[in-house]
């Protein structure tokens, strides 16, 4: 049996460029900065990196910061995370039950779950198997999912961690 750990070299911070406008509203970059995994949101295999987040949308021209509300939530809401979606028996650290309640809404004792989001999922870097009540998948690099709030979970069979660039756009969801 081969021994699955998380290796964090293969994990690297993510890049997070943002732009704005300035008092003659040209566009500038307001931020350039290196985003690591985001305390707390550590669940079964997978953890996050919240890159970027706002309770609704901002007019247009802004400032490119003003608007942005770490770990925003509610419906309107939008977020930008990197998921990496570690190989299945891979060790992680316990995530933070309070921040992993506010994200991901169980059903019950598996890892199925559902968010109040649809969520814009592409496979940056690996593969993952999408699980729902009724279907299952396989998305590889390259492959989008349009999640509408389906109950659902992740499983990364492989040995090397999954990457998803997650946009959640948070909506009303009458759940199950």
């Amino acid at each position: 049996m081969t021994d699955i750990s998380v290796d964090k070299a293969n994990v690297p911070e993510v890049r997070l460029v943002v732009t704005g406008h300035d008092a003659d509203k040209r566009g500038v970059i307001v931020r350039d900065t290196r985003v690591g995994p985001t305390p707390g949101l550590a669940a079964d295999s997978w953890e996050a990196r919240e890159l970027w987040s706002v309770k609704s949308l901002p007019s247009l021209p802004d400032d490119g910061l003003a608007a942005i509300e770490p770990h925003a939530s509610g419906p309107g809401s939008v977020r930008l995370i990197q998921c990496v979606i570690h190989p299945e028996g891979a060790p992680l650290p316990p995530g933070d039950p309070d921040v992993t309640s506010r994200t991901v809404l169980r059903t019950d004792d598996t890892a199925m779950h559902f968010t109040a989001s649809v969520d814009l999922v592409v496979v940056l870097d690996g593969e993952v198997e999408v699980v729902l009540d009724g279907a299952r998948t396989v998305l590889r690099q390259g492959d989008f999912l349009v999640q509408n709030g389906t109950r659902h979970e992740w499983h990364n069979y492989g040995d090397r961690p999954a990457r998803l660039g997650v946009v959640f756009l948070a909506t009303e969801h009458r759940g199950y």
